[in-house]
């Protein structure tokens, strides 16, 4: 292990790179794990052929152009192309290129025009494998349309994150598509097979696999070190990246901030190298989370320089530095012996390998993705699939004596309560043309509209000349990419001043304490409203709030102006004008509705507004009572403390319940929520996890039954944090997720309600023994019993024989979500190999996996806690050594170190 030392003695290259090679042997999770392990892990995915995509051959020709490009440089042109920022080589025609394109988490994060599609976890919770494929490939076929008007690179930092959610309390959940291993699995391939495309010579975008791992907590994650024993390790938290790999074949990992057992990720040969490249045959490059690799240094202290830092994330198999400790200190790590060019190179080409894939240096007319025009962003088609997903995202929790869907022709008036009614994007969040609120929707669907004067920054018409000093990717739309200094401005296209009282700015910075200053029709004209910038985190949009000096004006450009110290930046989405009370005047006919938001997120907002929303609850035939929580109590960078709602919004509920027990609660959230007073009391409820710009419109069709609710939950909700671990416990058989969970949970995992009713029934098992050379198929009927149509996903379920060694409850190991016509049925069918993960532990001692036999017990239902059927079959010893065990090495992916060998 090398010496975390903090003097200043040279290391040596041999002691440096026997200290390197220590990292992965260092550590219980390496030792003994044969090389030859990959076929099983390919065919324990269910995947023992070369997936769709990438061939063998076109990747072999892009590496030996990739590394004959390599052979040709300096090793400062070398050194040059290992950060994401990296400069053109002129005389090698090698163009300037940003390897991080930006996020493309559930869109585009851009500016209009983009299309903006539910969070990871709102799409977990459809369990549509074929719906996250349109998704992707519709976020991908932007992504081309970008590249191909304004030259904006492919390589994103997205979309897949396969940390797994653990813990709820972690400020990232919304990223990830769920907690169980399978699950996520095959909604994360789907995703990757959307962004990388079909093409069997080119990739459509590179997609990125994030970040390798145990990356589950926010506070302190840049220093922190997980504490994973083997099990957890093999089992639970490399499985859906190995399986992102066979099945993907992804193309781009990034490296965690965390270290894992003491070793940062960014320096662990033996994740980045031998377990990535030698075990499952990863064929991309791997990136460092950004500024990763100074974290080897200045926050985890694993070595005392900087180019220490630098020589070791090289050695562990990072290839490309998120920031600039690559390029700023690589060259002093050769001159002390500690990397050789060599290895640098092979950095260097495996990226570019990835840049040739993409066609970049081809005739465009070769590259079949050359022709998407940019008609295709936020078209039509588009819209249509963000409002399917948004719609089929959507959980219905609970609904008592068929409360919902409401009756409009019964409704004379309406309250909608709460501080969630406003549109909610969620995290790396692009900004759509297109955001319907619940407030919005709801309102349009009771035959009120509400207008509002907001404009995005997509839509400036003018800025200073300062404005694009970071560039923005050859497209005017990118501003939000943009650092805007202290004395920069930005011009608005005409807005209706008629009516506005109210001037919103939305914006972030990280001014020390700037302001905005509105000016009418021209940069110098008259002053029309003076905004303070809130202080907080340069991630988190807050409102900017102020009320006008001219009101009743007509239609006139505002100039903003934006005023700080030296050094202030500012970001901003989009700035809107408002009446002093939203205008909600119904149509003839049509249902009275009426606004109060009662309380902000986390606070009061003065005892007036909340008595005047538990009086407009009180006064409404129904009160629709919108809440949760966004990144003002969980984000990048901040985990919560606690998973409830906040207290003002429990005390807001429950007001608003005693004044109309006729009470439907919204929780419009990023996250879960324990409820359990609401779950007590409440008539209905639905949760609806940031669903992207439609995410107004789907709640809407789901309260008035414009549409059957089909979703169910991709994570276990759980009543307090006193049901789980504590938070840094990554041991997941401490009680963690459905599969060790002994309590009973609020909502459990796969639950979810409809407005029609299922039976599963009909169970046949084609074989009573489960053996190497013989899976078993399950078949059962769905039958839809109700008068409505709808989706039931059917879900299956096993639990193994009793082992040595603690295994869960029961796992999943497939699931089908089928749409039914009222009194239609479907037969269902399930095929369960005897290579299925789930029927596998892993042997601490004899360092693989091994399958205990015995009675294995077979479970359909509903969701993990309602099972309509069970059955049992005979799990076979295994007489196969290459099972867990020694085999030949498959080329499922072709190695990159091998390909190199070759060239």
């Amino acid at each position: 292990m090398i010496k975390r030392s903090t003097g200043k003695g040279k290391i040596d290259r041999r002691e440096f790179i026997a200290g390197t090679a220590a990292l992965g042997a260092g550590t219980a999770l390496a030792g003994g794990v044969s090389k030859t392990s990959t076929q099983w892990w390919m065919s324990a995915c269910g995947n023992e052929a070369t997936p769709i995509g990438i061939s063998n051959a076109a990747y072999q020709k892009a590496w030996k152009r990739a590394a004959a490009m390599v052979a040709k440089m300096t090793l400062v042109e070398k050194i040059s192309q290992t950060g994401n920022t990296a400069p053109a080589i002129r005389r090698l025609g090698l163009p300037a290129y940003q390897y991080y394109a930006g996020e493309a988490l559930h869109g585009l994060r851009r500016l209009p025009p983009v299309t903006l599609f539910p969070v990871p976890t709102a799409l977990g919770c459809t369990w549509n494998p074929e719906l996250l494929s349109g998704v992707y490939n519709a976020v991908s076929a932007e992504a081309r349309a970008y590249h191909n008007k304004y030259g904006v690179s492919l390589t994103y930092y997205s979309p897949v994150s396969l940390n797994i959610t653990i813990d709820p309390r972690w400020g990232r959940c919304q990223e990830e598509f769920g907690e169980d291993t399978y699950h996520v699995g095959v909604l994360a391939v789907q995703a990757v097979k959307g962004m990388q495309g079909n093409d069997s010579n080119y990739l459509k975008t590179a997609a990125c696999a994030k970040a390798l791992i145990c990356n589950n907590t926010e506070n302190g994650r840049m220093r922190i070190s997980a504490t994973v024993n083997p099990r957890n390790f093999w089992e639970y938290y490399t499985r859906v990246f190995s399986t992102c790999i066979f099945q993907g074949d992804v193309f781009t990992i990034m490296g965690a901030y965390n270290a894992i057992n003491g070793v940062p990720s960014c320096a662990d040969r033996f994740l980045l190298t031998n377990l990535l490249r030698g075990r499952w045959g990863f064929r991309g490059y791997v990136a460092s989370d950004c500024d990763a690799i100074a974290g080897i240094c200045d926050a985890h202290h694993y070595v005392p320089t900087m180019h220490q830092a630098a020589a070791l994330g090289i050695q562990a198999g990072c290839d490309q530095n998120c920031g600039y400790t690559f390029q700023q200190h690589l060259r002093r790590a050769v001159d002390l012996n500690l990397v050789g060019e060599m290895d640098i190179g092979r950095a260097v080409t495996r990226a570019l390998t990835v840049r040739f894939l993409l066609g970049e240096f081809d005739d465009p007319e070769a590259v079949p993705y050359h022709t998407i025009g940019f008609a295709v962003v936020d078209s039509p088609g588009h819209r249509v699939l963000a409002l399917e997903s948004a719609r089929q995202s959507v959980v219905l929790l609970k609904n008592q004596n068929d409360f919902l869907p409401l009756d409009k022709s019964m409704l004379k008036s309406v309250a909608v309560i709460g501080p969630a009614a406003d549109f909610q994007a969620g995290s790396y969040a692009g900004f759509s043309a297109v955001h319907s609120s619940p407030l919005n929707a709801i309102a349009k669907a009771l035959g009120t509209s509400i207008s509002t004067g907001r404009i995005y920054t997509g839509e400036v018409v003018g800025m200073s000349q300062n404005l694009w000093e970071q560039g923005s990717a050859g497209s005017p739309t990118n501003v939000q990419f943009a650092r805007i200094p202290g004395g920069s401005w930005l011009e608005f296209p005409p807005l209706d001043f008629t009516g506005k009282q109210i001037m919103v700015v939305h914006i972030s910075s990280i001014a020390k304490g700037g302001s905005i200053t509105a000016r009418l029709d021209k940069i110098d004209g008259p002053v029309i409203a003076e905004l303070a910038v809130p202080l907080g985190d340069w991630h988190i949009y807050r409102d900017a709030t102020t009320s006008l000096r001219q009101r009743g004006i007509g239609r006139h450009k505002i100039f903003l102006q934006f005023n700080g110290a030296p050094g202030d930046l500012f970001k901003i989405k989009w700035i809107e004008l408002l009446p002093a009370t939203p205008s909600l005047v119904p149509k003839e006919g049509f249902p009275k509705i009426v606004y109060e938001p009662g309380c902000d997120i986390t606070k009061t907002i003065g005892n007036s507004a909340f008595r005047k929303a538990i009086d407009a609850a009180g006064k409404a035939d129904v009160a629709i009572v919108i809440c949760g929580i966004n990144q003002l109590v969980d984000s990048e960078g901040m985990d919560r403390q606690d998973i409830n709602l906040p207290s003002v919004q429990h005390e807001l509920i429950q007001a608003c319940y005693k004044a109309n027990p006729k009470t439907v609660l919204v929780l419009n959230t990023n996250n879960t929520v324990a409820i359990n007073w609401e779950q007590e009391n409440i008539p209905a409820i639905v949760a609806a996890i940031f669903a992207g710009q439609a995410q107004g419109t789907a709640i809407a069709d789901v309260l008035f039954g414009n549409y059957n609710p089909g979703g169910k939950t991709c994570c276990t909700w759980y009543k307090s944090v006193d049901q789980l671990p504590p938070f840094h416990n990554y041991d997941i058989m401490k009680g963690r997720t459905y599969m060790y969970f002994e309590g009973q949970p609020l909502y459990p995992f796969g639950y979810g309600l409809s407005y029609t009713t299922f039976q599963i029934h009909d169970l046949h098992i084609n074989s009573r023994e489960l053996s190497e050379k013989k899976p078993v198929k399950i078949a059962c009927t769905v039958k839809n019993t109700g008068t409505r149509a709808g989706a039931e996903v059917v879900q299956f379920y096993v639990t193994v024989p009793k082992s040595p060694v603690k295994r869960p409850i029961k796992e999943l190991v497939g699931f089908q979500r089928v749409e039914l016509q009222p009194g239609e049925s479907r037969r269902v069918t399930f095929t369960l190999p005897y290579t299925a993960q789930a029927l596998w532990y892993w042997h601490e001692s004899q360092r693989k996996f091994v399958l205990q036999p015995g009675t294995l017990k077979l479970m359909i239902g509903h969701s993990s806690a309602d099972i309509d059927l069970t059955g049992e079959v005979h799990l076979r010893a295994c007489t196969n050594a290459s099972l867990g065990g020694p085999e030949t090495l498959t080329t499922v992916a072709v190695n990159s170190e091998i390909v190199a060998k070759k060239v």
